[in-house]
Formats: structure tokens, sequence, C-alpha cells
């Protein structure tokens, strides 16, 4: 008996009644990862009156992967909402897969608990968000997509995501499924190295542990940065793993030193694709932003500047603001202006 598809595992499941919308209406569908026995999940949102039995004419879509310590779900529900029926244009969130963590090797390591929460622009899920479409397809076999117009937006780590997806998928995604039309980037990551060593610096308040965060990186990049100035080594965090307080400095003393790891996942690195590309690129970030640090020297602003030197011609926009962290990335803010520039809603 052949192998069930690789991209159709079983048959969808509407979200009704708990998705919160009345004008869209979401699917969950499972997938296979990249190592072939994962299964993951995404969340598809199409207008509410799109279904099996009415889907008039192919859909234009958008692939948004998630913030860190989020799911596909909460990317949907909490930021896209009610967008989709906006267009109308096809949504779709997934979860993903981060680095394989493996206990033998890596005896200090502490995977996340969802391997979705902080996968941090592992190559091998920036494959998997350019086979969407593909997933898309085969999982509601009855939608039909524009495969020319097909977007990637996403905000902090999936603000980096979409970078990264830009660079390494100019011209085509995987299988040929389809092609980008335009990428947005919101509040990212663009020096990985760079930004966690800035939440090295952090004190840990209100719930939050950004020297924690930085733990967790560390982990799932699985190397030390070629330069480690920056960091503060004496900042504490809880290994769940080895039951005790570790610092910073103890954690990058134990993975191997390799540079290379970090640059893959920073898209600070590839300034030489981000010049060449065949869509329009816009980056949002936020001079008041205290979760990805210093954006306008060190992440967005560092970015774009760069992208500018290299070829002044670049098809790249940035918009400049002072709100908190991700707070654009919403209906009627900067989320909405860039769905506007790529003509996927109307501006009113």
């Amino acid at each position: 008996m052949p192998p069930t598809p690789l991209d159709v595992l079983v048959p969808t499941i509407p979200y009704h009644p708990t998705w919160p919308y009345a004008r869209t209406r979401a699917f969950t569908v499972p997938y296979l990862a990249w190592d072939d026995k994962t299964v993951r999940e995404a969340v598809i949102v199409l207008p509410s009156g799109w279904g099996p039995d009415h889907h008039p004419r192919p859909l234009p879509l958008v692939i948004s992967p998630h913030g860190r310590n989020n799911f596909g779900w909460v990317n949907a529900a909490h930021y896209w909402r009610e967008l989709p029926a906006d267009g109308p244009f096809a949504l779709v969130c997934p979860d993903g897969l981060s680095r394989a963590h493996d206990k033998a090797t890596n005896p200090f390591d502490q995977p996340a608990p969802d391997p979705s929460l902080f996968t941090y622009g592992y190559r091998r899920w920036i494959d998997d968000l350019a086979r969407m479409p593909k997933i898309v397809m085969a999982t509601l076999p009855w939608l039909r997509i524009d495969l020319e117009k097909i977007y990637a937006l996403g905000s902090s780590m999936g603000g980096q995501e979409t970078l990264l997806l830009a660079a390494r998928y100019p011209k085509s995604l995987s299988g040929g499924t389809g092609r980008l039309a335009g990428a947005a980037a919101f509040d990212s990551t663009c020096d990985l190295a760079t930004q966690c060593a800035y939440l090295s610096t952090r004190p840990a308040a209100h719930g939050a542990d950004p020297p924690g965060v930085a733990a967790r990186m560390i982990e799932e990049v699985n190397a030390r940065p070629g330069n480690v100035q920056g960091f503060r080594k004496s900042a504490t965090f809880f290994n769940g793993r080895l039951h005790r307080q570790m610092t910073i400095g103890e954690l990058l003393n134990k993975v191997p030193r390799k540079k290379a790891l970090w640059d893959e996942r920073s898209p600070l690195s590839y300034v030489d694709k981000l010049t060449d590309l065949p869509f329009p690129l816009r980056l949002y970030w936020s001079s008041a932003d205290t979760t990805v640090g210093n954006q306008g020297t060190d992440q967005s602003g560092k970015l774009y500047k760069a992208i500018k030197a290299a070829r002044p011609s670049a098809r790249v926009k940035q918009i400049k603001g002072t709100w908190a962290h991700s707070a654009e990335f919403v209906p009627g803010s900067e989320l909405s202006d860039a769905l506007i520039a790529f003509g996927l809603i109307a501006d009113v």
C-alpha cells in the first residue's frame, strides 16, 4: 500500500464554533513537517462565504509565520481576525517545527515545551513555509489559489522568518507552487546574535524573562556566536532539564562555536538576495520597541540601510514608528497599510 501523500493526512476540520469572527471561517489542517514524521497544524482562514460549494474565483494567499512563543491559531485569531474577508484573500498561519534537539549530544539542551514556539528562522522550517501553497491546495482541494499572488507577512520572529523566506525563495516557492508577489516584515529580528546578546542584558520583570529567552535562542541554534562581547554572561536562567539556575556564560561555553549557524538565521546575512527581489519588500519598525532592541541601529533599520547601500533602486520601503512591539500588526494599523500597498484590501 503506498504511503499517505506528504501533505494530506486526515480530512480538514473547521474550527467552528470556537473561531470568534462572523465574517471569516477557519480550518485546521495537518501536515508533515520537514522531518517527514512530525505532524503539525496550519490554520487556514477564508471569507465566511467561501467553502466546498462556493469558491467563485482563485484567491490570493498570505503566508504568515507566527511570533515567538505563539502558535498559528493565535497569529490568525489575535492579529489577522477578519482581514481575509476584506480582500478577499486566503490566509495560512502554520505552527512549525524547530531544530531536532538530541538529548544524547546536547545534554544541557532544554527544548521548548512545543517545537513550534521558538523556531527562530531554522532553515528547514523556512523550507516548510515555502511549501504552504502546496499544503493549502492539498488539504482544501476545492480551494483555488492565485499562484501569482502569494504574499508573506509576519511580525517579530515571524517577521524574521518572512525575510528569510523572501531571501531564500525569491523567484519560486517549493515545487513550483507559485511565487511571492510581496513581503512585509514587522518589528523583525534581523541580526539574531545581536538580539540574543541584547536579551541577555535585559532584567526579568512582570513575568517576562529576557535572559531565559536568550538561553532558548542559544539552545535552538545550538552554537556560540562568533563574537560574545555584547552578552551579559552573568545573567541567569532556570534550566528545566538540569533543574537549577545556570548562567548565559555557562551555556555559551557548552555549545560549539559556529558563527555560520547564527548567520543562516539572520536576514542581515542575506542582503545580496534582498537587494534583488523581483517583488516589493516593506519593513515596519519602531524606535520604541524594547522586545526587539535597537531596531534602528541593529535590526530592521540597519537592514534597510544595507539594502539601499548595496542597491539604491532596490524595491524596499521602510515605515518607522514609535509603537510597542507588534502593536502595529493588527487590522486598522500598519498591517492594513501593508495589505493596501499590496492591493490585497481596499483603502477606505
